[in-house]
This record gives structure tokens, sequence and C-alpha cells, in this order.
């Protein structure tokens, strides 16, 4: 008989110490935690790297606008480059700390540093922006954060608190808080429940369809006050999702294998309608503004269409050995948060200077521009890989 998914749970998330609890093995002396960096599990996947660093790509040519846009903006569908890289972090998080520390306490510990980091770079990043503003008082209106000086302590307070989040900062608070709360999920998946975390996070999704927890900030926070796009009640699911395939990867992979033909076939030709659709090349009586396919609530056919889009990525995937990577976007990908933030940057640095490249009229010449913006992506990889490398 095959071991149900709770009893491969919980022999997953056993301690060193919870193993040496058998009694037939009370004679044996009790052998030390392993070390974090030492556990038998492998941490980092150079594929999963290589997508991370490609949706980063992705979600700065978005971001940038242009007619590079048109390729990159939701190609397969209803779905964008941030679905894929809060799931692609969600799993990258179990590989690389989840599965690797030794016990509970231990996760916490990381999952607080963790998050202490990215809270960091976003006060670095939008302290760097504020005192800019600042000085220079024209960039609030390019940069929309005129609050700052109409509102200096309010606006800046409640944007430390990450309550009020300015354009394109949305991520970073929601990555700070779903690494925070990833140690309860792990308590659950460790004793087997991995299920029930898995019903809970669903529900939390239906919930936050009907009940956006920012709503009522958003309406007292009018004007110059901006309290995210994303909702964070929805797009848990896509964080949680990604944690318990990471944790469970290898029965994911085994289920994948014995999937019939048919259900490829049948995955394929949803996939391919929904993109048909996205194109306008076929009608299936939704518009793109449709509840269904909301972004910021993560609308239920928005869902299933980027669950189905990973599901077809990790069927891919089985076919690809774990080390073959893009070296330049391997080599982003391993510093997400360094380059997430200082796209952020650049992205704001455009708002000054894009419309004016745009107003010359050459669309060549914006997508020179583009990729050029693109490639300085390398910098901040750069600096993070050197740093890491003298620690």
């Amino acid at each position: 008989m095959k071991p149900s998914l709770q009893t491969v749970g919980h022999a997953l998330w056993r301690s060193p110490d919870e193993r040496n609890t058998d009694p037939r093995r009370a004679h044996r002396p009790a052998r030390e935690p392993e070390v974090p960096g030492e556990h038998r599990r492998p941490g980092r996947d150079n594929r999963i790297d290589t997508l991370r660093g490609l949706l980063l790509v992705i979600m700065t040519i978005d971001h940038l606008g242009g007619p590079l846009y048109a390729i990159s903006y939701s190609p397969l569908g209803f779905v964008t480059a941030a679905e894929g890289f809060v799931f692609l972090s969600g799993y990258m998080f179990a590989l690389a700390y989840v599965l690797r520390a030794p016990d509970l306490r231990t996760l916490r510990r990381t999952s607080i540093r963790r998050a202490a980091l990215i809270y960091r770079y976003y006060i670095a990043a939008l302290a760097l922006l504020v005192g800019l503003t600042w000085l220079l008082p024209r960039l609030g209106v390019y940069w929309h954060l005129g609050g700052t000086i109409h509102h200096p302590w309010v606006w800046n307070l409640l944007s430390f608190a990450m309550v009020n989040q300015p354009a394109y900062f949305d991520i970073l608070p929601m990555y700070v808080v779903f690494v925070l709360v990833t140690p309860f999920a792990v308590l659950g998946i460790r004793r087997g429940y991995a299920g029930l975390v898995a019903a809970a996070s669903v529900g939390i999704w239906a919930i936050g369809s009907l009940l956006h927890p920012a709503g009522p900030l958003t309406a007292l926070l009018a004007g110059d006050y901006r309290a995210g796009h994303f909702n964070l009640l929805c797009w848990q699911l896509l964080w949680t999702l990604g944690l318990l395939l990471g944790c469970y990867r290898d029965t994911v992979r085994r289920a994948l294998g014995r999937m019939p033909a048919s259900a490829w076939l049948a995955l394929l030709v949803f996939l391919g309608a929904l993109c048909l659709a996205r194109h306008d090349l076929l009608s299936i009586g939704l518009s793109a503004q449709d509840s269904a396919l909301d972004s910021t609530k993560m609308g239920w056919l928005r869902l299933f269409d980027t669950l189905g889009l990973l599901v077809l990525t990790a069927g891919l995937l089985r076919f690809v050995p774990r080390t073959a990577r893009v070296p330049w976007l391997d080599y982003l990908g391993r510093s997400s948060i360094q380059v997430f933030t200082f796209q952020v940057l650049l992205v704001y640095l455009d708002m000054g200077i894009g419309f004016r490249v745009e107003a010359l009229g050459s669309p060549a010449l914006h997508v020179v521009y583009t990729l050029a913006c693109v490639l300085t992506l390398t910098l901040p990889a750069f600096l993070h890989h050197r740093r890491r490398q003298r620690a």
C-alpha cells in the first residue's frame, strides 16, 4: 500500500530529534541536529532560478512599456509575470529554506531574517525616492509621490509601515508578509496536514474575492495615498501552492508522470482557448475587465489559467535536467530581491525619460532603449554576488 500524503508529510518534516525517538533505536546515541546548510535535501534549482530571472525581465519590460510591451504582457493568456513570480518565490523558499531547516525554530529565525532583508530593500528604495522628491519637488509630479510633500508625516509613516504602497512597490510588502506567515503553514505541513493548509489557503482566497482587506483603507486614504494593487488574501494562494509544491516536489513529479495523455490534451485545449480569447480571436463571453479575470482579486478563471500554465510548465520541466540553466537569467534569478528592487527604481527613472524617447517617434529606438534598461538589471545581481563572495 502506498503511503498517504499525511504520512509522507510527517516523515518529511520530522526533526532529527524526533527521528531518534523510535524505541527500537533507543540503545543508539542521539545524533546531533543537522546543520541547515548541510541538510540532505538540495537547495536551489537552476531551472527555477532561470525562470525567475526571465519573469524579472518580463516584468521590467511590462513596466517600461513601449513596443515590446505588446509582446511581453500576458502573451499566453490572462496571466502576467507577477503571478508566476509569486508562485516561484514560494516554491524556491521551500527549497532554499524550508526543506533545509532542521526544525521549526530554525525556520522561524530564517523567515524573520529573510523578511527583514526584504523590508530593508523596500525601505532603502522608498527612502531614496522620497529623498529625491524632497530635493527636487518636481519629481513628485512625475512619480506621483506628491503625498510625501503634502502630507509628510502621515504619508511617510504609512509608507514605511507598508500600508501606503507607491506604484510598483506592491510585491515587496506582500513578500514580507508571506515570508513571515510561512512557518505557520509549515507547522501544519510538518504535522501531516498539508491538505488542510491548502484548503485553508483556498478559503482565504474565497474570502478575499468578496472582501478586499484594504478596501476601507482605500476609501479613507483618498488622493495621494495608495493601498496597493494586489489583494493580499487572494494572492497568498499562489505563494502557498508554490510552498506546497516545493515541499512535495517529488510526489508532484510522480503525479505529473502518471497523468494520462487525455488530461494533457484537455489542459492544452483549455489553455489554448484562453490564449485565443486573450488576443480577441475567440469569444468566451467574458471581457478582460470581468471579475472572473480580475488581477487584483485573482479571479477564479484567471487563477485556473495561472494554475494550468504552471502545471504545463512543471510537466515540461520533467524533461529538463535540474542543473540546466540560461546563465544570465539564472544569474538574475539568484538575486531576485535585489534585481526586483532595482527595477522598481529603474521604472521610476523611466517616468522622466521614457516619454521623451517615445516622443521621438521611432519604435526601433524605443526597443533599443528598453533592451538597454533591461541589461542594467545585471548591475544589482553583480553587486549582490560580489558581496556574497566577500562575506
